[in-house]
């Protein structure tokens, strides 16, 4: 009896070391899973799954419950990644630069759109990278705590831009005010003093004549400027710069002096730019003209076509005629403002009123080390 007793001790115990061979190899196998899993996101790698079709009930179960941690994971990581776009979104969308800097070591952790166009940046990197540019900005700041590390985060604007662009405003309303006045108050005047002309003679005649005319020629000055408040609204398409600024160069020719030389560089040859083109011809021949105007015999006028680090078509037009004193320079788009015997003054103001509305920008640069009087177009 006691024999029988002990073999089925024995075999007791050979099933009960086989059964906890076969939990603990499941143990280890569940183990490597959740490590495996674990590695798996650790990375950002979503596109394991564990089988659950044709496993026993035990391990079926524990991998449907993997697989459902996983999609947990997965719906969240998606929902922050929607989120940060989002966000971004936002950031691009508003005129304000934005700069999160790391305050410890000053590495730039984020920038938007704004920031990149507002330095004339394709990247920023470090923040000592936009000392000297910040000064021309108006900047607010505030600092927080991202991933436990304190942040600066900088907002900054173009102050002189919106103000240029207000100034702009205020002249358009003002203008069309004044012609409207003018204009009601004149073309009456006109009216009538040509009606009176004709059974008017001797000294009379020679009266009303002189008053038609001068209310004609008042009526011409005023519809001058009238230009000024109706530029037409622009009709962009792509056109190819090269053939563009040949034509306008062929046109300003007739109008340089002696041994003046102008020339056209134009990066890529085949440099594409989405605007007005009839519009723009309109600025460009008026300031190939003001240049034809300040270069003396011998002088040279340079036209420089190309992208700049943020990809918008940039047009350079330079020449080495007398620079532009600093004072003439703050006043040259102020609409009126002219140092030409002559001249309206409302030249430069349209090219730039043409530029703003077809989303562009124009402005002058002067390098007193070359020199140089440039004015730049920059279609964005």
């Amino acid at each position: 009896m006691t024999h029988w007793l002990d073999i089925v001790l024995i075999l007791a115990l050979i099933v009960l070391a086989a059964a906890y061979l076969q939990l603990r190899k499941r143990y280890r196998r569940n183990i490597d899973k959740i490590g495996f899993m674990f590695n798996a996101l650790d990375v950002g790698d979503y596109t394991f799954r564990f089988p659950e079709e044709g496993k026993k009930s035990g391990e079926s179960q524990v991998n449907s419950s993997l697989n459902r941690v996983k999609a947990i994971l997965q719906h969240a990581r998606d929902e922050q990644i929607e989120r940060e776009k989002y966000f971004e979104l936002i950031l691009d969308s508003v005129d304000t630069g934005i700069l999160v800097v790391d305050e410890e070591r000053g590495i730039v952790l984020r920038s938007n759109r704004a920031a990149l166009d507002l330095l004339h940046l394709g990247a920023v990197t470090h923040i000592n990278q936009t000392k000297e540019k910040m000064a021309d900005f108006s900047t607010r700041e505030t600092h927080t705590v991202i991933k436990n590390r304190r942040v600066r985060i900088i907002g900054f604007s173009d102050i002189k831009g919106e103000l240029a662009n207000q100034e702009i405003d205020s002249w358009v309303k003002l203008i069309r005010v004044l012609t409207h006045e003018i204009m009601n108050t004149v073309t009456p005047i006109i009216s009538l003093s040509d009606t009176l002309l004709k059974n008017s003679q001797g000294e009379q005649r020679t009266g009303l004549q002189v008053i038609s005319q001068t209310g004609k020629d008042l009526v011409k000055f005023v519809e001058n400027y009238r230009k000024f408040t109706h530029v037409p609204t622009p009709s962009p398409r792509l056109f190819y710069v090269k053939p563009f600024l040949q034509r306008m160069t062929e046109l300003t020719k007739p109008l340089l002096k002696d041994g003046v030389d102008i020339s056209i560089d134009i990066e890529p040859h085949d440099l594409l730019a989405y605007s007005d083109e009839g519009l723009v011809s309109r600025v460009v021949s008026n300031i190939l003209k003001n240049a034809a105007e300040a270069v003396d015999s011998n002088g040279h006028i340079g036209i420089h076509a190309y992208t700049d680090a943020q990809e918008a078509v940039t047009i350079d037009i330079s020449n080495d005629g007398e620079p532009i004193p600093d004072d003439v320079a703050s006043h040259i788009f102020v609409p009126f403002f002219t140092t030409k015997n002559g001249g309206s003054g409302i030249g430069l103001s349209i090219s730039r009123q043409i530029m703003r509305a077809c989303n562009g920008s124009l402005v002058l640069l002067s390098d007193k080390k070359t020199k140089l009087t440039t004015f730049r177009l920059t279609f964005n």
